[in-house]
């Protein structure tokens, strides 16, 4: 294993790199050989949808929410965004992540459903405004607030083994909620 060198580096800077980020495993160390030495060991893979990170056009950016699961931290541009990179997270590290989640709901609505109607089990018309698409054909719900998304972190955590505050954190402004 190569030496490294611990260094620190701003909120921007940082999220410049995760905008070059071509997959979830990709190390920040890797990241920066290939931008800044042109690397060609490291295989092009497949580019997540990232967007959430950078705000949709239209959507404003709130605060500096970052999620933070077993020490690898990925900017958002606002609650919604943080709360889609983390669900994308979970599900590629744990494969069975979001069938299980599916099986969870508060009152009548699921937390991530194959279509947008099966999110909203009472109000199906929410689906038109407040179901957006996750990966590959699963869809999550956006009408929340911050502390329902931090209710949802919390039973997230605990479908994958994980320990909330410790192992996955959800942080506005390095705050966890």
């Amino acid at each position: 294993m190569e030496r490294m060198k611990q260094i620190g580096i701003d909120i921007e800077v940082n999220a410049t790199i995760e905008r070059h980020r071509r997959t979830f495993s990709e190390s920040e160390n890797d990241i920066l050989r290939r931008l800044l030495l042109d690397d060609n060991k490291t295989a092009p893979a497949r580019a997540p949808d990232l967007s959430c990170m950078r705000g949709q056009p239209g959507e404003r950016s709130t605060g500096r929410w970052t999620v933070d699961l077993e020490g690898q931290r990925v900017p958002a541009a606002n609650l919604k965004g943080a709360y889609r990179t983390l669900l994308l997270l979970l599900a590629e590290r744990y494969p069975q992540f979001l069938e299980k989640f599916s099986q969870e709901r508060a009152r009548s609505r699921r937390f991530v459903a194959r279509s947008p109607q099966q999110l909203y089990l009472a109000s199906p018309g929410l689906a038109k405004d407040h179901a957006k698409p996750l990966t590959d054909g699963w869809f999550f719900d956006t009408n929340l607030s911050t502390d329902q998304v931090a209710r949802r972190v919390r039973i997230a955590a605990r479908l994958c083994g994980l320990q909330y505050g410790k192992d996955l954190r959800l942080l506005n402004n390095l705050e966890q909620i």
